[in-house]
């Protein structure tokens, strides 16, 4: 999947501009969905957030942000889609490829064009398909992807924010910058971050503890030899049945049991994902 990163005032990618209702038939809607985020880095969810697809007339295709099953996703956004048959749309709110809109992410009464568009805009505006699409509020004035207020956070010694690139690995503890900000931690401290323990190895599978962040979901791998890895499903104490992912709803530790297989003791490696 090739990801593009954009950094926009406006968006005016693919969409439409309505003549008419008298059109017929429609195309297969389009999908946009993704994660809603503060410049902090923190999910945004709640009765009061929206996700709003407008077009170049005005017209308004909304959808709340909250919890999702999708790991990693917030937000799920239809848009109908129009089969360019004749110069009238069937819907109003329809789009086409190739005419223009604009994304925006409405916050209680104020509404936020956002600073960042991370995803696959292969298949933008196609009928049937589906756009991964990722959205930060907040400024970026350096226009690295890193919002200013994460980065004024490590500022000190006379840096400014050119200082701080996505790429570089702050507080030394093997995490880019970037890697740091979407987990939801900061580089200020090597020792405090994102990290999995293994507290043991039971006779029931080994037992493995992480600190999770509020709105993120977690999964995780295993290896032999740290070159091939597969996902691994787990149990977490105090909830009954078997994880692939788990979602923090705050701030909080998480032990879980990855089981072993009879006979099968190849798995001495894992790595946590965050989504």
């Amino acid at each position: 999947m090739k990801m593009t990163r954009i950094l926009i005032l406006l968006l005016t990618a693919s969409m439409l501009s309505p003549i008419g209702v008298t059109a017929f038939p429609p195309a297969p809607h389009h999908t946009f969905f993704g994660m809603v985020r503060d410049e902090l880095g923190r999910p945004l969810e709640g009765e009061k957030v929206e996700v709003l697809f407008e077009t170049s007339s005005g017209r308004l295709v909304r959808v709340g942000v909250g919890a999702r099953t999708v790991p990693g996703v917030n937000y799920s956004l239809q848009v109908p889609m129009d089969a360019g048959s004749t110069a009238d749309l069937y819907n109003p709110v329809a789009m086409r490829h190739a005419m223009p809109y604009r994304i925006r992410v409405k916050v209680g009464e104020q509404v936020y064009l956002p600073i960042e568009m991370i995803g696959d805009l292969g298949r933008m505006g196609q009928p049937g398909e589906e756009t991964l699409l990722n959205l930060t509020l907040g400024e970026d004035t350096d226009g690295d992807g890193l919002p200013d207020a994460w980065e004024r956070a490590l500022l000190g010694q006379g840096k400014n924010l050119s200082d701080i690139n996505p790429g570089d690995d702050t507080d030394g503890d093997g995490m880019s910058n970037l890697d740091e900000y979407i987990s939801g931690n900061y580089a200020f401290d090597k020792e405090d971050g994102l990290r999995l323990d293994i507290v043991e190895r039971a006779e029931a599978g080994a037992v493995l503890e992480f600190m999770g962040i509020r709105g993120r979901s977690y999964s995780i791998k295993g290896s032999a030899d740290l070159k091939s890895w597969s996902d691994l499903a787990f149990q977490v104490d105090g909830e009954e049945g078997d994880f692939e992912v788990v979602r923090a709803d705050k701030v909080q530790k998480f032990r879980v049991t990855v089981p072993r297989v009879e006979g099968d003791d190849t798995i001495k490696f894992f790595k946590l994902m965050v989504h």
